[in-house]
């Protein structure tokens, strides 16, 4: 139980500093990527995502009931083996069919609480590595959309964007929606660098910065006041650990730079191939070690 608890509190303790002290993460995060990074992102992903099915083998086992677990699978083990040996009676067969689907519920429910547990932490590595490797920066010359998210109770049209040197905006459409009111801007940068887009209304200021053919570490797509809010409907899993979170009453709640992805190896790049090889990578390590600890999964 002290065990249990421990490691209970390990992984409460990560996602409480993930969610209160980003900055903290981002150090942890940006040591990985100093030290490996000039082996580029596959290999680094490669790398957290082995050594964090590693750890999940060896923290599995204390937030489980293994005993319970190996009583299960032996069930399911002898049900399938009385399918195969009294196949031509069909009333073992519907039993024992019955009775092995009954014993997967019930192996289901006792992984329930262990990948409860380890999930929020395999959620904050993730978020990390898209910070770190989803994306790439504009391309000099491209044209970009950048959608502005406002407060309901600021009027667009009233929302000033300063002028950017290096950045030509060639279109400017607002949308006064009562409840979801926005700016659509359609811009080109003719030169590579950081590019600061600054907002101003009422006297408040908010800025988020275009990187155009430069090698930032980390690279946001959105700028945001409701971070948890956007990963609820999918819009962006980065969360905290891309840009600093916007206030929440901001009369800017959110602004939108869709970065191309960046390439991971042999996969295409991006959110989305970053979650499947970590996803692998993890379980295989996971999966390939638990006979070397002795882990029931």
């Amino acid at each position: 139980m002290q065990k249990r608890l421990l490691v209970i509190g390990i992984c409460a303790v990560l996602v409480a500093v993930a969610y209160l002290a980003p900055a903290a993460m981002n150090m942890l995060f940006d040591a990985f990527d100093f030290a490996l990074g000039w082996a580029g992102p596959f290999v680094v992903v490669t790398l957290v995502s082995a050594l964090v099915g590693m750890l999940f083998i060896m923290a599995f086992p204390h937030v489980s009931s293994q005993n319970g677990i190996k009583a299960v699978k032996d069930r399911i083990k002898y049900n399938l083996l009385a399918i195969r040996l009294f196949q031509d009676d069909l009333g073992v067969v519907f039993r024992s069919t019955g009775k092995t689907l009954s014993w997967n519920f019930a192996y289901l429910g006792l992984n329930m609480l262990p990948m409860v547990v380890l999930a929020a932490p395999f959620m904050v590595v993730w978020f990390q590595l898209n910070a770190l490797y989803a994306f790439q920066p504009l391309r000099a010359g491209a044209e970009q959309v950048i959608v502005v998210e406002l407060h309901h109770s600021v009027v667009p049209s009233e929302v000033e964007i300063a002028p950017v040197e290096g950045v030509l905006i060639s279109h400017r459409v607002n949308i006064a929606d009562p409840e979801e009111p926005r700016i659509i801007l359609r811009v080109t940068p003719s030169s590579d660098g950081a590019h600061d887009l600054v907002f101003r209304h009422a006297g408040a200021v908010v800025s988020k910065t275009m990187e155009v053919g430069t090698h930032p570490q980390r690279l946001a797509r959105l700028t945001t006041a409701t971070p948890l809010a956007k990963f609820a409907e999918a819009k962006d899993p980065i969360v905290y650990f891309g840009d600093p979170v916007l206030p929440g009453d901001s009369f800017l709640q959110t602004i939108t730079i869709d970065y191309p992805v960046r390439p991971l190896g042999f996969m295409g790049g991006g959110e989305i191939s970053i979650m499947i090889w970590f996803v692998v990578v993890s379980m295989a390590v996971g999966f390939g070690l638990k006979g070397l600890f002795g882990v029931e999964i």
